[in-house]
């Protein structure tokens, strides 16, 4: 759960991506891509608002947050289909690595 201003806003820079991030991940439905989506963008407004910020993006944190959005999407996608997985590390970052399945489509790919 996020202060009601994140969450206020990361709906409002959410309905800007839409239809486009829906687009990304066609088998999905809209709701699986909203949420991830709108955790994406909470977790970006955070540190904002915790430094007393205010919660307007320029253009280039537009152009990463969208790109952040798509990624998470991305990998959410090849994690249900078990191709990926990630585990944190010491230092709390995410660390994605792709699983055997993953593994043996990558070697097929790359043997085309």
């Amino acid at each position: 759960m996020y202060p009601k201003t994140i969450e206020e806003t990361s709906e409002k820079i959410y309905e800007c991506f839409e239809e486009d991030l829906v687009k990304i991940i066609p088998h999905h439905t809209s709701n699986w891509c909203k949420t991830i989506s709108l955790e994406t963008i909470n977790k970006f407004l955070l540190p904002k608002f915790i430094n007393g910020e205010e919660l307007l993006l320029i253009e280039k944190e537009i152009i990463e947050l969208y790109g952040m959005c798509t990624a998470n999407l991305t990998i959410s996608s090849l994690k249900e289909k078990g191709l990926v997985d990630t585990i944190e590390n010491q230092n709390g970052e995410e660390i994605i690595f792709l699983t055997k399945e993953g593994k043996k489509i990558a070697e097929k790919l790359n043997k085309k």
